[in-house]
């Protein structure tokens, strides 16, 4: 497995330096969670957090968290999320023009605002609008095109992963749940693998890979060309190099504080402080987990400022 996940890899007319991705993770994978990864060794690129199309058009400026993008940063895909094909293209097309290197469009979140409107998964059971969305995309940007879909778990998975390959895209990522299906129920790697052997473009397999053992059997199970991690990614930007080299990393105490701290100051100079401070309520346990009591805990959620969470943090380390 080492040899094969670090090895190259193909999506239209761009090379990957590994078979990894960080994916996409609403309300945390802007530019100051994405360049922590950056300390160590790397994936082959990240996922911006998704946005609406329209938005990316009429809302979102290029300083804003869904668009901005480091200078230190290296292949980026953006994620877009809708309905009408021509506002995918043009967002598509204005993204392109920023800098994007890779387009991904949603047909996963399971979310109900976003399905009611017939965008994420609900594209899953309209594959003709997908495909006149992938159609136009296509058309309107010399970049790739990844589509990121859920599994539905019957035959319907190949018909559509075909139909999406036929309409233009450079590789399908797989969600290996149903939209119905909570966290509780493990990702289908074999649906997966089955639409993988039906596809000649590159097939992405997400869901459950967290640890060199995860990744292990992913490989093993759904023989995918590349694999994508979301949650896992979060308050462990090291966790790459853990599965490149296939070996733990050693990370102290002190270096988790400086990563957390150096993520909120990025937080705070994209947005404010204020905003910085209540992320890092939901951040807090995924850098430290249980090494902070519910005491402790209780006293860091009345923290109000970056100084008084460094503070707080050095004080009990």
């Amino acid at each position: 497995m080492h040899a094969f996940i670090n090895s190259s890899l193909k999506i239209g007319s761009l090379t990957l330096p590994n078979r990894l991705i960080q994916g996409p993770l609403a309300g945390y994978s802007c530019a100051p969670f994405r360049t922590l990864f950056n300390r160590y060794l790397t994936p082959a690129y990240c996922v911006t957090e998704m946005s609406s199309a329209t938005d990316i058009l009429h809302k979102h400026s290029t300083n804003s968290r869904y668009i901005y993008r480091a200078p230190q940063e290296q292949i980026l895909a953006y994620q877009i999320a809708g309905t009408e094909p021509y506002i995918l293209a043009q967002a598509a097309q204005r993204l392109q023009f920023n800098g994007a290197d890779i387009i991904d469009i949603n047909c996963g979140c399971p979310k109900p605002k976003i399905r009611k409107k017939g965008a994420g998964s609900a594209l899953l059971e309209a594959p003709e609008q997908l495909v006149r969305i992938i159609q136009e995309v296509r058309a309107a940007i010399t970049i790739p095109l990844t589509i990121k879909i859920r599994i539905q778990g019957n035959e319907q998975d190949l018909l559509l992963a075909k139909k999406i390959e036929e309409a233009g895209a450079d590789a399908l990522i797989v969600h290996g749940r149903r939209w119905i299906d909570d966290y509780d129920v493990a990702a289908d790697l074999q649906q997966i693998a089955q639409i993988k052997q039906n596809m000649t473009i590159p097939v992405i397999a997400n869901g459950d890979i967290h640890d060199v053992a995860s990744l292990q059997r992913a490989v093993e199970l759904s023989g995918c060309d590349a694999y994508m991690i979301s949650r896992a990614g979060s308050g462990k930007p090291w966790l790459y190099q853990e599965l490149l080299q296939q070996r733990g990393v050693p990370v102290s105490v002190t270096e988790k504080i400086c990563l957390f701290m150096t993520h909120l100051q990025g937080l705070a100079s994209l947005e404010d402080e204020y905003k910085a401070v209540l992320q890092s309520k939901s951040l807090i346990r995924y850098y430290f987990g249980t090494w902070l009591d519910e005491s402790l805990l209780n006293r860091f959620y009345q923290l109000g400022s970056l100084v008084g969470i460094d503070s707080f943090l050095q004080s009990i380390s």
